[in-house]
């Protein structure tokens, strides 16, 4: 209590007038971003569907126009930062409601869907994804392709003048030796993000031949968002080779994005010393013979299926893109345990990811191998706490225990509202894990007759 007084007069009250003006800016970049679903809705022949986009449109362009004009200082503080930031992300799905109940779908289902979008969550309330409109299933990837991204990444990219309002905006980890600036930091993701989803889309173009499927899914598996427009998401596409195109897809998104730079300097070495990479395939290479092994054993599934089917699922829960090609219903406790701490530990820092990140997994497995050292070692040896070769600092290390312990109280609170309604304890710690590392994946509880209280739990993780 003493120090909550003494702190009192250095903190500071977000200012209304600040939020308001940088809040309207990215309104307004969410304006122009929204075009692209109403061309669509237009080429579709869904105008009344385009309708309620104008709508969309008119209301953001005057939000934008009318608050980024407010005369107010032009730095923004680190609350205020993070506020704006929480703004965008609860108006945006607010705004595609609109469209999203054209469509036949209630409100609390529609916002659950643009929140899932948005948030690339990936989870779905609709069953019959192949009987609504194709400006649906587009409007729906593209969302979590604009939400991989970051809304603040593209407006930073896009609109705002380098300086300390931008930085407020993006945070800069590893990413400052890279780039001269938060402006061309941004504007850097935001060409290798569109690199990776132009390639992504031809690959599976070629492999599937159908460019809306090739785009739709190429916008969900780089942003890591795993929306499908088949029911049965992977298990919809006719061969083989564009379910593993779209696991690709999958991958490339899972690493930091900035990592690209070394493969633009035909850096190999540097590119494959990456220790979230190594984890990362690590990790996925365990998980498929684990996974392999209860599939034939377990299941009774021949190996050349269960080939296809465990890596795929790995890669799916590791890369938090939550795409199945199996109904997970039907897998079993064990296979679910796997998929939980693959989605639990989610993909690298700087990519477009969720869980914890293999970073902050690697730092908690280093401070455990340092705890183990010095217990071996004589009393006043000094050990410098390490990743690889770079030392870690003591915040570094306190930001991400703070995190993961974060994370498992949310997955925790969360898993018990659902436990405490009935649910399987295990069929419910996956849907909550699977919700709060943004994966998608689902062991079947999350469908329209979900109670209202618990698709908020879900979408408010």
């Amino acid at each position: 209590m003493l120090l909550d007084r003494k702190l009192a007069p250095l903190q500071r009250t977000a200012r209304i007038e600040v939020v308001a003006k940088f809040t309207g800016q990215l309104l307004g970049v969410l304006g122009w971003l929204i075009l692209i679903p109403t061309l669509v809705s237009l080429y579709f022949h869904d105008f009344e569907i385009t309708l309620r986009y104008l709508i969309v449109e008119l209301i953001l362009f005057a939000c934008g126009f009318v608050f980024s004009r407010l005369d107010t200082p032009t730095d923004i503080q680190i609350n205020e930062g993070l506020v704006i930031t929480s703004l965008i992300f609860i108006l945006a799905p607010l705004m595609m409601t609109i469209p999203f109940t054209g469509e036949g779908l209630g409100f609390v289902d529609a916002l659950f869907e643009a929140i899932s979008a948005v948030t690339t969550t990936g989870l779905t309330t609709v069953s019959a994804l192949e009987s609504m409109s194709a400006t649906f299933i587009f409007s729906r990837a593209y969302l979590q392709w604009i939400g991989g991204l970051g809304i603040v990444v593209l407006t930073v990219a896009l609109l705002l003048r380098p300086g300390m309002a931008a930085k407020r905006l993006i945070h800069l980890d590893e990413s400052e030796d890279l780039v001269s600036s938060t402006q061309a930091y941004a504007q850097t993701i935001l060409k290798i993000y569109l690199i990776l989803t132009a390639c992504i889309t031809a690959l599976i173009w070629a492999t599937q031949g159908n460019f809306f499927v090739a785009i739709t899914h190429a916008f969900a598996a780089v942003s890591t968002g795993g929306f499908s427009g088949y029911n049965d998401s992977l298990a919809g596409f006719n061969n083989t080779v564009g379910m593993v195109a779209v696991m690709v897809g999958c991958v490339f998104g899972a690493l930091p994005l900035l990592l690209y730079q070394h493969v633009r300097r035909l850096d190999w070495r540097s590119f494959m010393a990456d220790p979230q990479l190594r984890a990362l395939l690590i990790l996925v290479s365990i998980a498929s013979f684990v996974l392999g092994m209860l599939f034939t054993l377990q299941l009774n599934m021949p190996w050349s299926e269960a080939l296809l089917h465990a890596p795929l699922l790995a890669i799916s829960a590791q890369s938090t893109a939550g795409f199945a090609s199996l109904p997970l219903a039907e897998l079993g406790g064990g296979v679910l345990l796997i998929l939980i701490l693959l989605m639990f530990t989610g993909g690298s820092l700087g990519s477009t990811a969720g869980g914890i990140k293999l970073l902050r997994m690697l730092i908690f497995l280093s401070l455990m191998k340092l705890s183990m050292q010095r217990i071996a070692v004589v009393q006043h040896a000094v050990i410098e706490s390490k990743l690889g070769k770079e030392p870690l600092g003591e915040d570094e290390i306190i930001r991400a225990l703070l995190l993961i312990l974060l994370f498992i109280a949310v997955i925790f609170l969360s898993w018990l509202a659902f436990v405490i309604a009935g649910y399987d304890p295990l069929g419910a710690l996956f849907e909550v894990v699977s919700a709060v590392g943004t994966v998608g994946l689902s062991s079947g509880i999350t469908d329209s007759d979900l109670p209202a209280f618990l698709k908020a739990v879900l979408q408010t993780t």
